[in-house]
């Protein structure tokens, strides 16, 4: 063979060239993944997002509205505390007594450059269900319960279910109630007062939301406090406290035991006298009573109960018997006052509060402010707070009363 010819490529070991094809993948998808890891994956998402995946498609909707995937966020420790508000348009002179639903969701066009805190507050579609100005609602883990009616009065229990938006029926109450009174301690929910048989034995009920059952509450010496339309509640320290009537009283669930608070009758001079004067009392006299809370914007953030008395925030001191400045808070907000809500959300303290975008109150936008504060014990007996973010959460044009608004915090 001659020096000079060429090997073939077969020869010297090279592989012999081929045509290019034209390989067609398949369309690269999540749903290609098994249904398993689709629900882990999505599960770790903050449910605030949930909205704007329902968007992407039909089959992302239909796995954020699978029982499935809240499940799976419970079984890996996803879940969390997300804001829920309802609001009551104002008609003439009366409320609308169709609910307005909420929730606060992240912003789904939301640039990098962007500096809000890209929160909202988002509509959510549920059936309609008619949620009377004063009836009183209680969150539960995922659910919020809606008791009683306004007029007329009423022991029907309705149901918002925060996963999915949807309204049930719960077990009816012992007794036909009208603007009660409804607070959750350790788990139950009690509800007092507004009932239409004043010799009722079922004054104060209590319902199981493990078990779906009422039971009564033992109520003696209290009853004429407990039908009085302006009765408020709270529950703290793994206590009812029922205040607003003749004598303010404590029901300890454990002890099955009531007890007077003992400052029904300086909530009662302050009515006579004016907010005005009864604040310079409250600051000198009232402050060192639990009491005091229910004349001001009050939330029990943590198992701490906290105030708002249009100076500065406050919280009570359960060891000292005392009220204490809330720190670091007020130079970091805007200034506001008047129509305030104060929840706790995943233990920290987030506040509602609205502001008007012209002078013509009647006529111009209305923004509702938000902010989330972190809380700090420092020293023991300081309390300190860490403005994390505020925002306008939402606007409208239609008149509105933060008062008249239920705020909660659901678990999902």
């Amino acid at each position: 063979m001659s020096s000079t010819a060429r090997s073939s490529p077969a020869l010297n070991g090279d592989q012999p060239p081929r045509k290019k094809m034209a390989i067609q993948c398949p369309e690269i998808s999540i749903f290609c993944l098994p249904l398993d890891l689709i629900l882990n994956i999505i599960s770790r998402i903050s449910k605030m997002y949930y909205p704007t995946l329902s968007l992407v498609s039909k089959k992302i909707r239909s796995v954020v509205d699978s029982p499935e995937l809240y499940k799976t966020r419970s079984r890996l420790h996803r879940t969390e505390s997300c804001l829920y508000v309802c609001l009551r348009y104002h008609l003439d002179d009366s409320l609308d007594p169709n609910p307005y639903w909420f929730a606060l969701c992240r912003k789904p066009n939301r640039t990098i450059t962007d500096q809000s805190s890209g929160l909202l507050l988002i509509p959510i579609t549920s059936p309609d269900v008619r949620h009377e100005p004063s009836s009183s609602v209680v969150a539960v883990g995922s659910n919020i319960y809606k008791m009683g009616g306004h007029t007329p009065s009423s022991s029907e229990v309705s149901v918002l279910d925060c996963r999915f938006n949807t309204w049930h029926s719960a077990p009816v109450m012992r007794e036909k109630r009208s603007s009660p009174a409804a607070s959750l301690v350790d788990g139950k929910i009690y509800v007092a007062g507004g009932c239409e048989d004043l010799n009722s034995v079922n004054c104060v009920e209590v319902f199981d939301p493990k078990t779906q059952t009422w039971g009564s509450v033992s109520n003696p010496g209290v009853k004429t406090q407990l039908h009085r339309a302006e009765l408020k509640s709270f529950g703290l320290g793994g206590k009812l406290y029922l205040l607003g009537g003749d004598e303010d009283t404590v029901y300890d669930p454990k002890e099955a035991s009531w007890n007077p608070i003992g400052l029904g009758m300086h909530m009662a001079m302050g009515m006579a006298m004016g907010m005005e004067m009864y604040e310079a009392m409250d600051m000198e006299m009232d402050m060192n009573g639990v009491a005091s809370a229910v004349s001001y914007y009050h939330g029990v953030i943590g198992d701490v109960l906290f105030l708002w008395n249009e100076r500065e925030f406050r919280w009570y001191d359960s060891k000292a018997s005392s009220w204490k400045k809330l720190y670091g808070v007020e130079d970091h907000l805007p200034d506001f006052d008047g129509d305030f809500k104060m929840v706790d959300v995943d233990g920290k303290m987030v506040v509602l509060w609205k502001v008007f975008g012209r002078r013509d109150k009647h006529m111009g936008e209305r923004s509702i402010w938000c902010a989330e504060i972190a809380l700090e014990r420092r020293d023991g007996d300081e309390m300190w707070g860490n403005v994390e973010w505020f925002d306008v959460v939402l606007t409208t044009h239609e008149p509105c009363c933060l008062l008249d608004a239920d705020v909660l915090s659901a678990t999902v």
